[in-house]
């Protein structure tokens, strides 16, 4: 039940983010929920049947979550600084 859970949050994350054009801080709230899903679902393939291994892999893959949040977060306040601007439309031009 719980996997299923998981699968729609993946997938109405994926959905989420490509319906997205606005700001650049719900993409990465989006993202976040994309991680988060993954990870569950990596915690409770563990309580399957997974051993040591599984578990450290789930540890990296949490770890490498908070590094991608902290780049995003970077991100969004060097392009907040540097232009003024948080949309993703400003994003895509050359000005960056």
């Amino acid at each position: 039940m719980e996997m299923y859970v998981a699968l729609f949050l993946f997938i109405s994350s994926l959905i989420l983010i490509f319906s997205q054009k606005s700001h650049f801080l719900s993409v990465l709230l989006i993202l976040e929920l994309m991680t988060l899903s993954v990870f569950i679902m990596c915690v409770f393939s563990v309580g399957i049947g997974g051993g040591l291994s599984s578990v450290s892999f789930c540890l990296v893959f949490l770890v490498l979550g908070v590094y991608e949040a902290a780049n995003g977060l970077g991100l969004l306040v060097s392009r907040t600084r540097s232009s003024g601007l948080d949309s993703l439309k400003s994003l895509f031009s050359l000005n960056f």
